[in-house]
């Protein structure tokens, strides 16, 4: 996945397709995909010192592997800067793929007028 450019405080929207590892698209249907962004220095066992953390469970086109990431104003209200971010699959039995890690940019809009 390519890296993610988020302006601070506004809505995100992407669509992400998720393959295998030969590039196929990977089934969804019954799965829910678990979208985290953490800190750089974030080692810890579980997520909860994670920035944003979204379970998405309604997919745009599973079978075709498709889903959408939907992040409001008030996730991405967080300190500019770089983060580190990952995809999980997730089904009742168990994690069926992580995505390699790959980089959430928080930036600071530029114009601040609201009128």
């Amino acid at each position: 996945m390519n890296d993610l450019t988020i302006q601070r405080g506004n809505p995100y929207s992407a669509t992400i397709t998720i393959t295998d590892a030969t590039g196929a698209a990977y089934n969804l249907t019954g799965k829910t995909v678990f979208f985290t962004i953490k800190h750089l220095n974030d080692e810890a066992a579980d997520d909860a010192a994670a920035v944003i953390k979204k379970d998405i469970t309604s997919h745009v086109n599973a079978a075709g592997g498709i889903t959408a990431l939907a992040l409001s104003a008030a996730d991405t209200l967080q300190i500019a800067g770089r983060y580190k971010c990952d995809i999980r699959v997730y089904s009742s039995g168990g994690v069926q793929l992580n995505s390699e890690r790959f980089y959430a940019n928080i930036v600071n809009i530029v114009t601040k007028r609201i009128a």
